[in-house]
């Protein structure tokens, strides 16, 4: 028996069938970076391609891409993260690159390499890459065969916050760049939404949205109003694996940290931190089983946790959900909620070595 990652494909069309009715008639690009946020970019990449005819996926790297593209050598490729001028060649040919500085631009504009296709990234406010709205309308201005601009791109750093202000300045200043592109011509694409901000009753979509988190069923704006339409797409489940019987105040795992208050019978299963159960969730997570929770007790381990079972007594073999799914208990929002973090992280710590169904 294995610990495995379920991920149903139902509930990813449903999410992007979500975002898509929402924003039209922009654009919907599924974000897959990082493993499809541990969801599996190889198949959730062919589902949206094969089964909803997505032509157009984003990705942070070039490795990522390179990957992507030899499975799927048609689709459009955009590579969120800097693209070195050395790395140039190894450009999948329907790849596009964002480019964040003059410097990049014109080592494209005077490489070997022919035809490249750019979105500039525009730093409105993130302050982590990009160039400014001045720069942006310079580079769109240059005439060079190599440097295929063909959109303009930015990104909130707080879509996902109450911070309505800096919100509304970068939603203005890219909103004043795409006016003043149009009005000297250009025809690009223009994006900045993230799933957050797609959600955002005054949001623009322009051409685009990149949904990332919205696609796997997690709605992170302010609100939360949407997550009753969006459906977690994964599930984690691990074996039972052991069941023994511990009396009043014996403890259970290192540094005994949890101490029985009662005799009660202890579950052993087959996950831990490697998985990517982090230990902070060491007397503070809860699992489920047929539609009844028990509490994690004791510290997470590397490769199993322990669980109060009480005087139950289930069949080893038994698989318990830990993470994901519909039980409130073991919802990734709840999870993350416990740990001061986001579904992001949470989702992406899932390690390779738990099994991906779908």
């Amino acid at each position: 028996m294995e610990t495995t990652c379920q991920v149903s494909l139902d509930a990813i069309t449903q999410n992007f069938s979500y975002f898509k009715k929402r924003v039209y008639p922009a654009q919907v690009i599924p974000v897959v970076k990082a493993n499809a946020y541990g969801h599996g970019a190889l198949k959730i990449t062919e589902h949206l391609h094969e089964v909803l005819g997505v032509e157009t996926f984003a990705v942070a790297t070039l490795e990522e891409a390179r990957e992507l593209a030899v499975l799927f050598p048609h689709i459009s490729i955009l590579i969120f993260s800097r693209v070195f001028p050395s790395e140039l060649p190894d450009v999948p040919e329907h790849a596009i690159l964002t480019v964040g500085s003059v410097e990049d631009a014109k080592s494209i504009s005077e490489s070997q390499s022919s035809n490249i296709r750019v979105h500039l990234n525009v730093n409105t406010g993130m302050n982590r890459l990009g160039i400014t709205s001045e720069q942006a309308q310079e580079l769109i201005s240059w005439k060079t065969s190599n440097l295929q601009i063909e959109g303009v791109c930015s990104h909130f750093s707080s879509s996902d916050t109450s911070s309505e202000v800096v919100y509304a300045r970068q939603n203005d200043e890219f909103t004043s760049l795409v006016e003043k592109l149009r009005a000297g011509g250009f025809q690009g694409m223009a994006h900045l939404a993230n799933s957050a901000a797609g959600l955002h009753n005054n949001q623009k979509s322009f051409d685009a949205i990149r949904l990332g988190i919205g696609l796997y069923g997690y709605d992170t704006s302010p609100e939360g109003k949407h997550q009753t339409s969006l459906q977690p797409a994964m599930t984690i489940k691990a074996p039972l694996i052991r069941i023994a019987k511990v009396s009043a105040g014996e403890s259970v795992s290192y540094a005994e940290k949890w101490q029985a208050a009662v005799d009660t019978n202890i579950g052993t299963l087959r996950i831990g931190y490697a998985d990517g159960y982090v230990r902070a969730l060491t007397n503070r997570g809860l699992v489920a089983y047929n539609g009844k929770s028990y509490p994690v007790v004791g510290t997470v381990t590397m490769d199993h946790i322990m669980i109060d079972l009480g005087q139950d007594e289930p069949t080893t073999g038994a698989m318990f959900e830990v993470m994901g799914g519909a039980i409130a208990a073991v919802q990734i929002n709840r999870i993350s909620n416990i740990l001061n973090t986001i579904p992001y992280e949470i989702c992406c710590s899932i390690s390779p070595r738990v099994k991906r169904n779908y």
